[in-house]
C-alpha cells in the first residue's frame, strides 16, 4: 500500500549516516563526479541490486539532497527511481504502508549500504576501468548461463584437443620378475581412480607425485593437487614448473574461483546450490548444524544465490545475520560460525569455473584451520562437480579407451574421507565418463573404513605402501586377499593389476 505525494517528494530533503558520507566523498574525488547527488545515486542503485534489504543506518547524519537532485526531473527518470524504491519496500515489507518517511528511511539505508559495497567494488577493481567493468558485468543481475556453463569457445576448442587412446602409467618393476609395471589409467572394465596408502616414510606422496607428472606430460590434462594436511608441495618449484602448475597456500592466498557460479540461472540451481552449501557446511564442523539450523541456513542463503552473482563468504554472513534480525531468531551457531570463517577470504571470485578448472593448481592448506579447510576443500568439490555436469562426455577409441579430460589429486586424504563429504565421492563415481580421474593418498587402508562398496569398488588401482593397518574388509576389498604390509620394505608396494596382487619396487 503506498500513500506517496511526488510534490513532497521533490521538495524533502534525503539523508544518510555520517559515515557513508564520510566514504562517499573519498569515492566522490576517486570517480571525478562533479555533484554529490550522482555517488549518492550509484550508491542506491548498486544496494537496490542486492537480494535482501539493507540494514537500518546508524544515524541520519549525513550530507542531505533535496528530492529532486537526488532523483531528478520526472522526465529524467525520477518516477522510474520512485517505482524501483518502492517495488524493494514492497518486495520485503508488503504489509507496510509506503509514505514519504518510509521513503527516506529506504533511501538512508541503500544509500549508506550501496556506498560501502562500492566501496569495496573499487578494492577488488583497484583502478577506475576496472572499477567501471566491474559494476557493468560482475555486479549485473539479470542471470546467465554463459557465467558458468562449459559452452564458451575455449572449452569447445579444449574438447577438441582431447585425445583418446591407451595412457599408460610406469609404477616401477615387479619385485619378483623385473618386469616394468605399467597400469593403463584409461582402460576398458575399471575404475581411472587411484588409492595410494602407507605410513609416513613409505613413499606414497611420492608415487602419486610420479603418476600425476608422468599423466601430465602423457596427456598435457589439468591437474589439481590438493595438500590437504601440509605445505609441504607448495615448496617443490620443479613440481608446479613439471605440471605447468600455480601454487597457492590457503588462507593466505584465496582461490580464484566464483565457487557458486551458475546459481542464478534458475530457481532450481539455486535451490541445488543453497543445499550443497548447507550440508558441506554441516560436514566442514566438527559439530554439525541441527536439523533448525540447517533449514535456517536454507531459508536464509536461497534468495541470495537465486539473485546475486560473485557471492563471498562476507555476503552469506550478511545473509544469515539479516534473515535471523528480520525474523527475530535468537543468535546461535549459524550466525557465529560465517564470522569465524570470514577472517580468511577463502575464495575470491575471479575465475569462472571453465577457466579455473582448464589450469593447473597446487593448493596447500597447512596453515587453515581445520574447519575452514574442510569447508573450502569441499566447496572446491561441490563447484567441480556442477562444472563437469555440463561438459560433453570424453571422447573415446575404437579400443574403448577413453580420453582423460582432468586429474584431481588429494595428499593426506584422511580428514576429507573421515568427513564422508559427497563431494568427493561424487567425484570417485559420477565422473569417469567426463574424463575424471582421481587420485587420493593417505597414511592407512584403515582411513577407508565405513565408506560403502560401491565406492571401493570406483578405485581402479589400490597402491598401498608398509603400514600396520588393520582394517581386514577394505583390504580384503581391494587386494581380493590379506597380504602382509607391515614387512614391505621402503619404495616397494602391493597393487592389483589384472585381478592380479603384485609387488612393485617404485623407487
Amino acid at each position: 500500500m503506498s500513500d506517496i505525494d511526488t510534490t513532497k517528494v521533490w521538495l524533502a530533503n534525503f539523508t544518510t549516516s555520517a559515515e557513508a558520507t564520510k566514504q562517499g566523498k573519498e569515492l566522490f574525488n576517486w570517480l571525478g563526479f562533479s555533484a554529490h547527488y550522482q555517488i549518492a545515486r550509484l550508491a542506491i542503485g548498486r544496494s537496490l541490486g542486492e537480494p535482501d534489504f539493507p540494514k537500518a543506518a546508524p544515524d541520519a547524519k549525513g550530507i542531505t539532497i533535496k528530492g529532486n537532485l537526488l532523483f531528478g526531473e520526472e522526465q529524467q527518470g525520477a518516477l522510474l527511481w520512485l517505482g524501483l524504491l518502492v517495488e524493494n519496500i514492497n518486495q520485503h515489507s508488503p504489509n507496510k504502508t509506503i509514505n514519504l518517511e518510509t521513503l527516506q528511511h529506504a533511501v538512508r539505508d541503500h544509500w549508506q549500504r550501496g556506498i560501502f559495497l562500492l566501496q569495496q567494488d573499487w578494492d577488488i577493481a583497484g583502478d577506475y576501468n576496472k572499477f567501471v567493468e566491474l559494476l557493468i558485468t560482475r555486479r549485473a543481475s539479470l542471470p546467465s548461463e554463459a557465467d558458468y556453463l562449459a559452452t564458451n569457445d575455449k572449452v569447445k576448442s579444449q574438447q577438441d584437443k582431447l585425445s583418446s587412446g591407451a595412457v599408460a602409467l610406469n609404477l616401477g618393476q615387479d619385485k619378483d620378475s623385473g618386469e616394468v609395471m605399467n597400469w593403463v589409467i584409461n582402460g576398458q572394465g575399471y575404475s581411472p581412480n587411484v588409492a595410494i596408502m602407507g605410513q609416513a616414510g613409505s613413499g606414497k606422496t611420492r608415487m602419486m607425485l610420479k603418476l600425476l607428472t608422468q599423466l601430465r606430460e602423457l596427456t598435457g590434462v589439468p591437474v589439481l593437487l590438493i595438500d590437504a594436511g601440509k605445505d609441504e608441495l607448495a615448496e617443490r618449484p620443479e613440481l608446479a614448473n613439471a605440471l605447468g602448475a600455480k601454487v597457492l597456500k590457503i588462507p593466505s592466498q584465496p582461490i580464484p574461483l566464483d565457487i557458486f557460479a551458475g546459481s542464478t540461472v534458475s530457481a532450481d540451481e539455486a535451490r541445488d546450490v543453497t543445499m550443497a552449501f548447507r550440508e558441506s557446511l554441516d560436514k566442514s564442523l566438527a559439530k554439525g548444524l541441527t536439523d533448525n539450523q540447517k533449514m535456517r541456513v536454507l531459508d536464509a542463503l536461497k534468495p541470495l544465490f537465486a539473485k546475486r552473482k560473485n557471492i563471498t563468504m562476507q555476503d552469506i554472513k550478511q545473509a544469515i545475520e539479516r534473515h535471523y534480525e528480520d525474523n527475530n531468531i535468537k543468535t546461535d551457531r549459524v550466525v557465529t560460525i560465517p564470522n569465524e570463517l570470514c577472517q580468511y577470504t577463502l575464495f575470491e571470485p575471479t575465475l569462472s569455473p571453465a577457466d579455473f578448472f582448464s589450469q593447473s593448481w597446487i593448493l596447500t592448506f597447512g596453515g587453515a584451520p581445520a574447519e575452514s579447510r574442510r569447508l573450502t576443500m569441499f566447496l572446491l568439490f561441490d563447484a567441480l562437480h556442477r562444472y563437469l555436469q555440463t561438459l560433453p562426455e570424453s571422447p573415446m577409441d575404437e579400443n574403448n579407451h577413453r580420453a582423460v579430460r582432468m586429474a584431481v589429486a588429494v595428499d593426506e586424504a584422511r580428514p576429507l574421507l573421515d568427513a564422508k563429504h559427497d563431494g568427493l565421492s561424487k567425484m570417485v563415481r559420477l565422473h569417469r565418463s567426463h574424463g575424471l580421474t582421481v587420485f587420493m593418498a593417505s597414511q592407512s587402508p584403515d582411513d577407508y573404513a565405513g565408506q560403502t562398496d560401491d565406492y571401493m569398488e570406483q578405485i581402479g588401482l589400490p597402491i598401498c605402501f608398509k603400514t600396520n593397518a588393520t582394517s581386514t574388509t577394505v583390504l580384503n576389498n581391494m587386494f581380493k586377499a590379506k597380504p602382509n604390509f607391515s614387512s614391505l620394505e621402503a619404495g616397494t608396494c602391493l597393487t592389483v593389476i589384472e585381478n592380479s596382487t603384485r609387488k612393485v619396487q617404485a623407487f
